[in-house]
């Protein structure tokens, strides 16, 4: 899992990629599905699906205030975005071939 960390100032943002999309119907109907499944937002902790639109991707991010972490809410706050990042990528391909 490829993880993305971009500190601007006091913020923390942090990326993940969930999955590839495609130019077509189907992909359209993946999204509305992983957002209803999202909804209302509980599932994504917090943290936000946006379209990578360089890359064609679906992506989860997370922002932080950098200058409120420590060592021990940094490590917790990244464990939390890896299961998050896991779980979205697996309903995400659960749902693609749904």
């Amino acid at each position: 899992m490829n993880l993305t960390l971009h500190v601007n100032g006091d913020s923390l943002t942090m990326l993940a990629e969930i999955i590839d999309l495609r130019a077509d119907p189907q992909d359209d109907i993946l999204l509305r599905k992983l957002l209803a499944h999202a909804f209302p937002g509980l599932r994504l902790r917090r943290g936000a699906l946006t379209i990578n639109p360089d890359e064609n991707t679906l992506v989860y991010s997370y922002e932080h205030d950098f200058l409120a972490l420590d060592k021990t809410r940094f490590e917790n706050l990244l464990a939390n975005f890896a299961e998050t990042t896991q779980e979205l990528r697996n309903t995400a391909q659960r749902l693609r071939y749904r």
